[in-house]
């Protein structure tokens, strides 16, 4: 064999390599705006249920209605907020039939400031549900969601606080959203990101869609 083929063929043998060993990069989902739509899956004990949010303005505030089985309303959660929160609700802020604002508060959401804080140092002080504790990062992992209709693995961050309650965000500081909510026989699991769909609103229409104040 020739010297130039034998070179060859060890270079094609380290590609190979290092294209094995190189981490593979997942699909961008989509940018959320009006109509994207959030489709939750519910597990408490034996029930199962589905709760559903619709993207009504994405930024600067964060404007969603929400609706399970029995019941609806919406919720606004103001852009300093969104940009430096240190409260993250899970439910309080999804009162039946009621337009509720956030305040200092996010849900579903962390704050930006709080997802760099838990990036950079692997731990932060927070309040959730109003309780403060220490809330630590575990690192990334993949969780599928089905995005348009096409399952989809997307990158996440595990974090969980003192009382044992673990959450997988988006790993994404412009999008922290929670994909995923454990705490013992309670299980809230993001089943599938609609964004390709138009007039999904129900509730939030008309001069409720002018920026909220």
């Amino acid at each position: 064999m020739r010297l130039s083929a034998v070179w060859g063929t060890i270079w094609l043998a380290a590609l190979a390599a290092a294209s094995q060993d190189s981490p593979s990069v997942l699909p961008a989902l989509p940018v959320f705006g009006r109509d994207t739509v959030l489709v939750y899956r519910i597990e408490n004990h034996d029930q199962v249920d589905s709760f559903v949010v619709r993207i009504a303005e994405f930024t600067p505030n964060r404007f969603i209605e929400w609706e399970n089985a029995s019941t609806q309303g919406t919720v606004l959660m103001t852009s300093k907020a969104i940009a430096g929160a240190k409260i993250f609700l899970s439910a309080r802020l999804f009162e039946a039939g009621v337009d509720t604002r956030g305040k200092d508060a996010t849900t579903l959401w962390l704050s930006r400031k709080s997802f760099a804080d838990l990036k950079a140092n692997g731990r932060a002080k927070l309040a959730f549900d109003s309780v403060d504790c220490w809330v630590t990062a575990e690192g990334t992992e993949t969780i599928t969601v089905e995005v348009n209709r096409v399952p989809t693995p997307v990158t996440v961050l595990r974090v969980r606080d003192e009382r044992e309650a673990v959450r997988w965000f988006l790993d994404d500081s412009d999008n922290p959203l929670m994909v995923r909510h454990a705490l013992r026989k309670y299980t809230q699991t993001l089943a599938s990101i609609s964004t390709d769909r138009q007039n999904t609103l129900r509730w939030i229409k008309g001069k409720k869609l002018s920026t909220p104040r």
